[in-house]
């Protein structure tokens, strides 16, 4: 595998530098967004032999990568609208990330609960329809596949999620996808291609464009944190800022076309224990032709996603009170025995899916395979696609971007380990316990670390060594220890609060105040 072998800093430091480049330098690639896209494409394009600039206009997935479903899959429901090359994509691409990521792609069952005639269920009522659904869902898999799906009786069902309503319950069915963290794994894709020398800074939006007659060569950005202006050149600039896409295209047009359609999903966080699923499972969502996942993540379980078409500010989409009340009442009409109720909610969050336009269909009909444009002066914009997808998405626009260049090498991003996991030892286990006897500390905060971290774990482990301070809890009842925001802001350029609570980890989401009560506390950590 290609890796480095030891952490690079990557800090606020990292980010004046890299501007000071942008100001100085001539890039062969610039790209416009710091979401999994945009990483992606920094990543792809850098490991290839190009200077690469990425800027992000406020943090680092900050967007609809961090308000995801936490999921890498292939796509279930894909398969109902016949789009068979997506999901086998998309089930390539999540063996991949497993392999070079395997704390960001965790293997996780799934159960599909199937009722007698006549009663909810969230892909109906057909044993038969569903196992050919789930034969070919393994069959597209091919020989990458993570475990063929299976029966299981009623009794075995109620087994996996206790709490799920019984009356009329014949059985069901398991089968297997993976779970993320979904902002990490943009952060550890930001950072592997700064490590191997892209420029990069967050807070830093495109104003506007540089043009050299009808050829566009640069951007002009603005340094949102030190108030300056800076002229980034480059010879070819992609648009990856998801639904904030069209925005950035009518800088280089003022009269191009609208591309987007803005659709979002909510979901709602709530405790696991209301539940007691063994499984992820699949719900019907009252009123609606569709199913939630009801996903047990970080501790807490995450029921969603709702699926509309949005029309509002693209900055901060809320989770409506009429949305989060009907995600509660499915949670609870499929779970009687939980007696889930709206006091059960610990947070909601809204995302936009940047889905290309496709007018008469409803968005849950319009596809999430990608679709790339170039305009007649040369910006490159990607819209559209999934969170699994990103790497072979990133492959496509480097080919594209890249295609007059006949010294640019093939991709190697499927060869590339992400937060230094070939550090790892084969047995995770025997390496978290030997390292909770080597430094001192609970075993349970190792294993919660290189889940969060993978490989660099040692690193946050090393920085609570420096006192006692940085090995407390940062909140009673959640993992993480004040070491990990000194980290964030020596080894991930968190340059807030929020950064580091929203985003670096899920604190935010976790906790029922949303991490209100260590704003000043992380504040001062970080400052460091």
């Amino acid at each position: 595998m290609l890796g480095l072998p030891v952490i690079s800093e990557f800090s606020l430091g990292t980010r004046a530098a890299a501007l000071e480049r942008m100001g100085r330098e001539t890039f062969d690639l610039a790209v416009i967004g710091g979401g999994i896209t945009g990483a992606g494409i920094a990543l792809d394009a850098v490991s290839r032999g190009l200077s690469v600039a990425l800027i992000e206009k406020s943090d680092f997935a900050s967007g609809t990568s961090s308000r995801s479903s936490k999921l890498i899959h292939g796509g279930l429901r894909y398969l109902e609208h016949f789009e068979f090359s997506l999901v086998r994509e998309a089930l390539h691409e999540r063996a991949t990330l497993t392999r070079l990521a395997p704390h960001l792609s965790q293997p996780l069952a799934f159960l599909v609960p199937l009722y007698k005639a006549g009663m909810p269920s969230a892909l109906g009522n057909s044993r038969l329809k569903l196992s050919v659904g789930l034969w070919l869902y393994d069959l597209l898999a091919g020989r990458e596949n993570i475990g063929r799906h299976r029966w299981v009786s009623r009794e075995e069902a109620l087994r996996l999620a206790p709490r799920l309503e019984s009356r009329g319950l014949r059985g069901g069915f398991v089968y297997y996808d993976c779970l993320t963290n979904d902002s990490r794994l943009v952060i550890e894709v930001i950072k592997a291609a700064a490590a191997r020398g892209a420029a990069i800074a967050n807070y830093a939006v495109a104003r506007g464009v540089i043009k050299e007659g009808s050829s566009m060569s640069g951007i002009e950005l603005a340094d949102r944190l030190a108030g300056e202006t800076v002229s980034l050149r480059a010879k070819v600039v992609v648009n990856a800022a998801g639904v904030w896409s069209d925005e950035v295209s009518r800088l280089d047009n003022a009269a191009a076309p609208l591309r987007l359609r803005p659709s979002k999903g909510i979901h709602v966080v709530m405790p696991s224990d209301k539940f007691d699923n063994q499984t992820a499972v699949l719900i019907p969502s009252l009123g609606e032709k569709r199913f939630l996942f009801v996903i047990p993540w970080c501790g807490r379980t995450v029921v969603g996603t709702t699926d509309s078409d949005y029309l509002g500010e693209l900055d901060e989409p809320l989770a409506e009170q009429t949305e989060v009340a009907r995600v509660v009442a499915s949670a609870a009409s499929s779970f009687p025995e939980a007696e889930i109720s709206d006091e059960d909610v610990i947070s909601a969050f809204a995302g936009l899916r940047p889905l290309v336009s496709a007018n008469g269909e409803s968005t849950a009909e319009v596809s999430r395979k990608e679709e790339i444009f170039e305009s007649e002066s040369g910006l490159i914009t990607i819209i559209g696609g999934k969170l699994t997808t990103y790497r072979h998405m990133a492959e496509r626009v480097v080919d594209l971007a890249a295609r007059n260049n006949a010294k640019v090498r093939h991709s190697e991003t499927s060869r590339i380990p992400l937060a230094g996991v070939e550090r790892l030892s084969s047995s995770i286990e025997a390496e978290a316990s030997n390292a909770a006897a080597e430094f001192e500390v609970p075993l349970e905060l190792v294993t919660h670390l290189i889940s969060s971290y993978g490989g660099n774990f040692r690193a946050v482990l090393e920085i609570a060594g420096e006192s006692a301070e940085l090995r407390e809890r940062l909140i009673e009842g959640l993992p993480h220890i004040a070491a990990e925001a000194v980290y964030a802001a020596r080894y991930e350029m968190a340059a807030t609060a929020a950064d580091f609570l929203v985003r670096r980890t899920r604190i935010s989401l976790l906790a029922r105040d949303h991490g209100a009560s260590i704003e000043s506390r992380v504040t001062e950590l970080m400052q460091r």
